[in-house]
């Protein structure tokens, strides 16, 4: 789908797969991704990191966006679970990546420099909270970075996706690309 050089394509490819998981477990229904230049955004509707869950002795969140400091961080041998191994990578190739999780009573904001977490933020949600899911969004290193993500291609590419999930609706740089239809038992 894309040269393999363009790291940003590749980050966004990865991040759309996670948010498509959770469409096909029923839980996401719109999938919202921006690309411009080497930074990037993509968002699900669906039921969003767990904020409280602890992998070892390490919150979850800090261990799957950088599970390369796992167990070399620390003395303590942390498990290996190797769903953090691509989250970590996308962290690794960002200057800048943001992660906010919003559940029904709170909502989490991760942002990472460098690689590096530099702001972890809990928000209680006092009001009927509907919106659940994941937004990712980041900018590849400037020192790693191609000529920014080819955006006629990653839509090409996020059609093909709402050919094979009709279901799916896919909101990119703005623009619907595909209804959600509604399902029937």
């Amino acid at each position: 789908m894309s040269n393999s050089t363009d790291l940003a394509f590749s980050a966004i490819r990865a991040l759309v797969l996670y948010s498509l998981a959770e469409h096909q477990l029923g839980h996401a229904t719109t999938i919202r991704v921006t690309a411009n230049g080497n930074t990037f955004s993509v968002s699900d509707d669906g039921r969003g990191h767990a904020i409280a869950r602890t992998v070892g002795a390490a919150p979850y969140l800090k261990f799957i966006y950088n599970h390369f400091d796992y167990p070399f961080g620390s003395d303590e041998a942390a498990p290996v679970q190797l769903q953090g191994i691509g989250m970590s990578l996308i962290n690794a190739l960002c200057s800048e990546l943001t992660v906010v999780v919003r559940k029904r009573d709170a909502t989490l904001r991760l942002a990472f420099r460098d690689g590096q977490l530099c702001e972890h933020r809990v928000t209680d949600v006092t009001s009927d909270a509907s919106e659940t899911g994941n937004t990712v969004t980041g900018t590849v290193r400037p020192e790693l970075a191609g000529d920014g993500v080819d955006v006629s291609l990653l839509e090409h590419g996020l059609q093909q996706l709402l050919r094979a999930h009709p279901a799916l609706c896919i909101v990119f740089n703005g623009a619907t690309l595909g209804p959600a239809t509604p399902q029937t038992d």
